[in-house]
């Protein structure tokens, strides 16, 4: 079956706004619906049939159309969300910034060179980005009460490179692989060090992929929950735990989304052409 086949069913202009409407209430209901009740916001009376009556309130009932603002005036206090977002954001851009430091070489070299293991070893990472949290808490708790890493910066951005590594080399070497074999050949030939050809050469080319695993990165170490919940205490509690425990329910849920939302939408040039790198030849 041809791919014009496949895709000649969504041809029509009709089903292609329709698809895009179900698409974006798909994505946008939740968040309506977080900010709706953020705000006291109550439409349980209006979809139990009594919203037809406007007896006092809007809809008569308990709840109705009475916005309540003091959830915003609460959740942006000194010592509630924004500590929670300033944690997120010093764990999330360490862990990145030592995961891309480290991976970024190690990727070049595996598409670079060829050596004993190295097909191995990739596996490996694989291997390892696959595992469960469950099955490394226990060992992490107690070697952090030991050491004194629990609820610090520094253990939990160590955590999180080890989770954000295998991830980052992988993707990078998919980025890398799709280089040119002659852009490197030519480089050897000229004399260029491995340094001078991941500075100058590949990792230019590869920009908007490197973006594009910053922001996978990011999105996933802001939302990861089982580490915070298990390594982190009052000093370096982060927005998931802050959101999952019920620091200040839908308020705090929709604001958790907007620094991730505004990465996306700063670097979605970034990200769609980091996405689509060796896709067309």
């Amino acid at each position: 079956m041809s791919k014009s086949s496949i895709l000649e069913p969504f041809s029509n202009r009709r089903v292609r706004i329709a698809l895009l409407i179900i698409a974006a209430f798909w994505v946008w209901y939740p968040i309506t619906t977080m900010m709706q009740e953020s705000v006291g916001i109550d439409l349980g009376p209006l979809y139990s049939g009594r919203g037809a009556s406007f007896v006092g309130k809007f809809f008569q009932g308990s709840g109705g159309l009475q916005p309540n603002y003091i959830n915003y005036v609460r959740a942006f206090s000194i010592n509630a969300f924004p500590k929670l977002v300033f944690n997120s954001t010093i764990i999330a851009i360490t862990s990145i910034s030592a995961a891309l430091i480290v991976g970024i070489p190690a990727a070049f070299s595996f598409v670079l060179h060829k050596y004993p293991g190295k097909r191995l070893f990739v596996y490996s990472l694989l291997v390892f980005r696959t595992i469960s949290p469950f099955a490394v808490l226990v060992p992490f708790f107690i070697l952090y009460g030991r050491l004194g890493l629990f609820d610090t910066y520094g253990g939990m951005s160590i955590v999180y490179l080890l989770v954000n590594l295998p991830a980052v080399v992988l993707l990078m070497r998919g980025f890398f692989k799709d280089l040119p074999k002659e852009t490197y050949e030519a480089a050897l030939l000229s004399g260029a060090s491995d340094f001078d050809i991941l500075r100058r050469i590949a990792l230019p080319l590869v920009i908007p992929g490197m973006i594009a695993v910053v922001i996978f990165t990011f999105v996933g170490t802001w939302n990861e929950y089982i580490y915070a919940l298990t390594l982190t205490g009052g000093a370096t509690k982060t927005v998931s735990r802050g959101v999952w425990a019920g620091f200040g329910e839908s308020i705090e849920g929709f604001k958790a989304l907007v620094p991730a939302v505004i990465l996306i939408i700063i670097m979605r040039k970034y990200l769609a052409r980091g996405w689509s790198l060796g896709t067309i030849k």
